[in-house]
């Protein structure tokens, strides 16, 4: 596979985050360390949104494989007006497991998270 593109549009709650991360493996799978390191970055940026999330809001998640790497988008709707601590668990083990993380709030109130995996 070398490039494939995946979205899922999902209610933001905590029972769905097993498909997220269901679909984030079988995107890397071909290359297990990907995999390992995209699963647990997903899994910590969702349930992060998901914690964040306006009641029923919709969790918008896009996969874009592209050879030996994965970037991984998602937003939700969210009263929050900032973005996680940087100093926070979440930020540190997203960024110890990708080669690089942004997450920003718009002037929608959508709160997202980018990331990027490369084997």
């Amino acid at each position: 596979m070398d490039s494939a593109e995946v979205e899922l549009r999902l209610e933001a709650r905590p029972a769905y985050l097993s498909t997220v991360r269901a679909v984030a493996g079988a995107l890397a799978r071909s290359t297990p360390e990907l995999a390992i390191d995209l699963v647990i970055a997903v899994d910590e940026a969702c349930t992060t949104l998901i914690a964040k999330a306006a009641r029923h809001a919709e969790l918008a998640c896009r996969f874009v494989r592209d050879g030996d790497s994965v970037r991984f988008l998602a937003q939700v709707a969210s009263s929050a007006v900032t973005v996680p601590d940087h100093h926070s668990l979440y930020w540190r083990v997203v960024s110890s497991v990708t080669d690089t993380v942004a997450t920003w709030v718009d002037r929608d109130g959508l709160l997202h998270v980018e990331l990027r995996c490369r084997a």
